[in-house]
């Protein structure tokens, strides 16, 4: 199918599956277009609008959210702030496992409602429900959020991924039909990636073609590093967008130079889907304020501007997120977008907390940041920090050409500044650094933070997203 395919797709197919399996799809899509170019204050209004909705609602129909309605003094039907949400503890995972039969609203029909779940690549899987209803605003916002990189129904996207979860297997006639004239998607599974298997990827993309990626960041730069490496300059695309993982320091340039796309980072969790996205100005992520309360939260062991990512799902009402900490730290923009889009912008997403590395001191150090360190350093392929105690960090390496006494010398002298004296150091060099069954890659494996006795790290080392 050409042009001509992908117009039917665009205009027939694809909006009348929208009409039988996501009848509210349309009419969600068409408000996010025109809401997101609202002035700031009218976005505001629509989420004030809608989060008294959502915690009359959930002081109704569910204990839990009475009770600490209740204790922090709360009445939702006097709501005229949303700076008045502040006054209600933070919902953790650990809450949402202890909990879960009372977060449910009890008279929601079972019949209008999905139960969902995390991968649990932690060892803490999550269960929750989400309204179907919300299923067809959440993908109303993915849709928005692909428009921005252009990419829409009937385009060929290639999905560098590794979550089984969201594995589309093709078994039958159907999934074949399904995938070729609907969703039109290339899969190709990064969970557990050898080096031969880069070569079936080239083999399988320039069979179909694609225009547009959609990848676990550190998987995509993995494959352009490859590409890079065995010049291959064949495999180009229109828009990149990647997910799951920090962006790090080079790496949006690197996959710009090798794939010929501009790079459009995304934010996102399952609990709550599309987070916050680049538009095409690419001056941050917009948030999807329609559906979502974004709130960056101060803490003492965070450097400011940055504090915890806090969100609060305004349209899902079988199972409410309320002030729900996703375990990442980020910070706002400051500014608004030359877009035109009254959206607010998050500036950075610097990663998971149990990203960091928790010393004795008690300060808390970004991994993510620190492998910004070897950046430079062509003799360092990939790094990772395992962490044994506070007092003890491992530092593995994939070695590149050069490596030798200087660089392990040279890596010790720029990673002392961070770590300080009271860290012992370990360097050791691997062929490979394990990615997670869900096929991420982890900065950071921190063994200290669960018994560390510190209640902010015991209590985020259970991230799971």
């Amino acid at each position: 199918m050409g042009t001509l395919g992908k117009s039917i797709i665009r205009e027939v197919i694809y909006p009348l599956w929208l009409w039988r399996d996501h009848p509210h799809c349309a009419t969600y899509l068409r408000e996010f277009e025109r809401t997101q170019f609202f002035e700031p204050s009218a976005l505001r209004s629509l989420q004030l609008q809608r989060l008294q909705k959502l915690l009359t609602h959930a002081y109704d129909q569910c204990p839990f959210y009475r009770r600490r309605m209740d204790s922090a003094g709360l009445d939702p039907k006097e709501l005229t702030s949303l700076d008045q949400l502040s006054v209600l503890p933070l919902l953790t995972k650990r809450d949402i496992q202890d909990n879960g039969e009372e977060l449910i609203a009890r008279a929601y029909p079972p019949e209008k409602r999905v139960r969902n779940q995390t991968g649990g690549s932690t060892g803490s899987p999550l269960q929750f429900y989400v309204d179907k209803e919300r299923f067809d605003s959440r993908r109303a916002s993915t849709m928005r959020h692909n428009a921005w990189a252009g990419l829409g129904p009937g385009d060929w996207l290639v999905e560098l991924w590794g979550a089984r979860l969201d594995q589309h297997i093709s078994r039958t006639l159907w999934d074949w039909c399904r995938n070729n004239l609907l969703y039109r998607t290339i899969h190709l599974n990064t969970s557990q990636i050898r080096q031969g298997e880069w070569d079936s990827f080239v083999v399988e993309l320039r069979r179909k073609r694609p225009k547009f990626l959609l990848a676990y960041t550190q998987s995509a730069v993995l494959f352009a590093r490859y590409l890079k490496e065995h010049d291959v300059r064949d495999i180009q695309f229109k828009s990149i967008i990647t997910t799951a993982e920090m962006l790090l320091l080079g790496q949006r340039e690197l996959l710009e130079e090798v794939f010929g796309a501009r790079v459009f980072n995304r934010y996102g969790c399952r609990e709550v889907s599309v987070i916050a996205s680049e538009c095409e100005q690419h001056e941050g992520m917009h948030v999807n304020s329609e559906a979502l309360l974004v709130e960056i939260v101060p803490d003492p062991l965070i450097p400011p501007p940055a504090g915890r990512i806090v969100v609060t799902d305004l349209l899902n009402f079988s199972m409410p997120l309320i002030r729900y900490e996703i375990g990442d730290i980020g910070k706002w923009a400051g500014q608004r977008c030359h877009c035109g889009r009254g959206l607010p912008l998050l500036a950075d997403v610097q990663g998971r907390i149990t990203d960091f590395l928790v010393l004795s001191d008690g300060r808390y150090v970004s991994g993510p940041a620190l492998t910004l360190v070897v950046a430079d350093m062509a003799e360092v392929r990939q790094v990772q920090f395992v962490q044994k105690s506070r007092e003890s960090v491992v530092l593995r390496i994939v070695a590149g050409s050069q490596y030798g006494s200087k660089t392990v010398e040279e890596l010790r002298r720029r990673l002392g500044y961070y770590l300080g004296q009271s860290v012992t150091l370990t360097i050791e060099e691997v062929d490979h650094i394990a990615r997670e069954a869900s096929g991420k890659y982890r900065f950071v494996i921190n063994q200290a933070a669960p018994g560390s006795g510190n209640s902010m790290a015991a209590y985020r080392a259970e991230r799971e997203d």
